[in-house]
């Protein structure tokens, strides 16, 4: 591979994640949320994938340690709604504990829902990358 990929895949790599988790943090005030943050911290890893071959960084990151985590991020996803479901006519009135973030349980799914689409979108593209 050329050396000028992996430096600046290695650049932008931090870059990409810090803007990703920004828009899952702030995804329920502007546009933006889960699903847009989820694919911009995938393209992250994404792209340390292709510029280092999978077998440079397979000690750092394995497919089965991503497939693990998208399987928690999807069960904690699916109690978020859960949770917010339940909680929705208690705080119909007034949503005073969620003020200060003015999304409710929003902020707290965007949050999963980018773990849940990043690692899905990183298994399918390492697992075809492999291939």
């Amino acid at each position: 591979m050329n050396v000028i990929i992996r430096t600046s895949s290695r650049i932008l790599f931090p870059f990409i994640l810090v803007f990703g988790i920004y828009l899952a943090l702030h995804g329920h005030l502007s546009p933006g949320g889960g699903f847009p943050a989820g694919v911009v911290l995938a393209t992250g890893f994404i792209l340390l994938v292709i510029a280092y071959k999978e077998r440079k960084i397979e000690h750092r990151f394995t497919e089965v340690s991503f497939i693990n985590l998208k399987t928690i991020a999807t069960f904690a996803l699916v109690m978020v709604i859960l949770w917010g479901m339940a909680i929705r006519f208690i705080l119909m009135d007034t949503q005073a504990p969620f003020a200060l973030w003015g999304g409710g349980v929003t902020f707290v799914s965007n949050i999963v829902g980018s773990l849940v689409v990043a690692t899905a979108l990183v298994v399918i593209i390492y697992s075809i990358i492999k291939e």
